[in-house]
């Protein structure tokens, strides 16, 4: 600017020296000096215009990109939560001790503990704003969280429709709402071309069993696995169930005679599976169901079939859909 400024002076002092030597030109170069400062001025003027400009729009995106997520101190007390909010770039402070894998994300952030039972002194230390969890887990812990006089999140994740709407709310809660929905129209696409491999064929039947260590039950359509099932085609042989999980009545599932087993397993799925097999040798009334004879007894990978929901959800539907109808 000081440069633009001596260009401009050196011009006006030459039209000076030009109006005394020729005082015939004097008022045309009066109108030329003239002319040159008013130039000067507007140039000076656009440029001072053109820095405030880029400053308020410097300023603009730091807004913009300042969103509630850099205002949050958030703790997610599960694995399919930590997923959801790693897929949407929600930093996190605190996120449950696991054998799962987690994300590269929150390899360096505090452990709080299991997700059934964290540990609130720890969950207190890190002076969270928010602790997101799963709604299965509502009743054992939101009283525990309000007594901290901390913020409780919830999200439904017992079903496929539960996860989608689940990354919606917190795609909304913590202001990243175009990758929630970016995210939920990825999942919806590959459900489409899921539905249009499997249309015109006939859904098998299937048992599904869920074990915990050496204790078993049947899956309902209300679980999250039969939830999966029945959305890729399946028919869950235990119908009008009052919960999503049921003891075993072998009578009830020798009659119904399922095209598959499916056995899914939680806490130390090693020993769970371990179980299920002694299981099915010891008793061997399983031998006489058509699954078992035709050798379709599954042991579903937990990564992909959980409790809960989680971000595998179409691939894991992508699976059954190979195990249920694969050639």
């Amino acid at each position: 600017m000081k440069l633009k400024r001596v260009i401009a002076l050196g011009l006006v002092l030459g039209m000076s020296v030009l109006a005394v030597g020729c005082g015939k030109k004097e008022k045309a170069n009066e109108d030329a000096t003239s002319n040159a400062t008013e130039a000067v001025d507007e140039t000076e003027d656009t440029a001072n215009k053109q820095e405030e400009n880029a400053e308020t729009n410097e300023q603009s995106d730091t807004t913009d990109s300042s969103d509630s997520v850099t205002e949050e101190r958030v703790v997610a007390s599960s694995v399919a939560v930590v997923q959801i909010l790693d897929a949407l770039s929600v930093p996190m402070v605190g996120v449950p001790t696991s054998s799962y894998e987690l994300p590269e994300s929150v390899a360096d952030v505090t452990r709080i503990g299991s997700a059934m039972s964290p540990d609130m002194e720890v969950i207190a230390s890190l002076e969270p704003t928010v602790v997101v969890s799963v709604d299965s887990l509502s009743e054992d812990l939101k009283s525990q969280f309000d007594s901290l006089k901390i913020d409780s999140e919830f999200v439904n994740l017992n079903s496929y429709d539960g996860v989608k709407e689940a990354i919606k709310s917190l795609g909304e809660r913590f202001g990243v709402n175009e990758k929630a929905e970016a995210l939920v129209a990825s999942f919806e696409e590959r459900e489409n071309d899921i539905q249009k491999s499997i249309e015109g064929k006939e859904g098998p039947s299937v048992l599904i069993i869920f074990g915990a260590g050496s204790s078993f039950m049947v899956a309902s359509e209300d679980s999250y696995v039969g939830n999966l099932a029945s959305i890729v085609g399946a028919k869950n042989i235990l119908t009008d169930a009052p919960s999503s999980f049921s003891p075993i009545d072998m009578e009830y599932l020798a009659d119904k005679n399922p095209d598959f087993i499916l056995f899914m397993a939680h806490a130390n799925p090693e020993e769970s599976l371990e179980a299920f097999n002694q299981e099915f040798e010891k008793n061997k009334a399983w031998q006489n169901f058509d699954a078992v004879k035709n050798g379709n007894v599954v042991a579903l990978e937990t990564e992909y079939f959980g409790m809960s929901a989680n971000l595998y959800a179409v691939d894991a539907m992508e699976k059954l859909v190979d195990i249920l109808y694969g050639e």
